[in-house]
């Protein structure tokens, strides 16, 4: 997934927010809640189980979710696979980062393939945690639903299938660029179109 570069001093206000954050290990927990107050969260609910969090996901509406992937009755995998088809609404279509220190490929897929927005490795630096939550503040990806997925569509960017390969979506586009049918524009022409003036009626 992209990076979106945001300058040191770049602030976010997440003093409204509801942030749901669930790690099973007390100490992670509390450094992943102290970042989080960083940001301006006052109060995050803090859950060690996935029970717990599946009461939080009935009892309030949450604007992020940031779930370790160890919890201590069950992965963070299945949190985040049970959150996608729970059917709550607005929460199970609400923005999940996964933190995890397993880095390899496979592990990483799992991540993204049970319904997380973002995959994290630790341990996560404020920066780069802010950066993320940045990038899913101006994320447009379609919300998926399908016997077999449920989350953000894994495509990041939809460039659609390879030439002469049928899409499996009804709006992929091909990403075969065909010859130009008209004129191409002059550079005042392209100019206009970027600075549009003021018409009088």
């Amino acid at each position: 997934m992209s990076n979106t570069p945001i300058n040191k001093r770049e602030r976010v206000n997440l003093s409204a927010a509801e942030v749901l954050l669930a790690c099973g290990d007390p100490e992670g927990l509390n450094i992943m809640a102290e970042m989080f107050h960083g940001f301006g969260v006052h109060t995050p609910r803090r859950c060690l189980t996935g029970a717990e969090g599946r009461k939080s996901v009935e009892e309030r509406i949450l604007n992020l979710i940031v779930v370790d992937s160890a919890l201590a009755d069950c992965e963070g995998y299945d949190f985040i696979h049970w959150l996608r088809r729970c059917g709550i609404e607005p929460n199970c279509h609400a923005p999940v980062i996964l933190v995890t220190g397993h880095t390899k490929p496979s592990q990483i897929f799992r991540g993204r393939d049970a319904g997380a927005s973002f995959v994290v490795r630790k341990p996560v630096a404020p920066l780069v945690m802010m950066q993320r939550i940045v990038w899913l503040l101006n994320d447009s990806r379609k919300f998926v639903t399908s016997p077999g997925y449920c989350g953000p569509d894994r495509r990041v960017k939809a460039v659609g299938p390879p030439a002469g390969v049928k899409g499996r979506r009804h709006d992929d586009l091909s990403a075969h660029v065909g010859a130009a049918t008209t004129p191409n524009l002059a550079q005042d022409e392209i100019d206009a179109l970027f600075n549009p003036k003021a018409v009088s009626l």
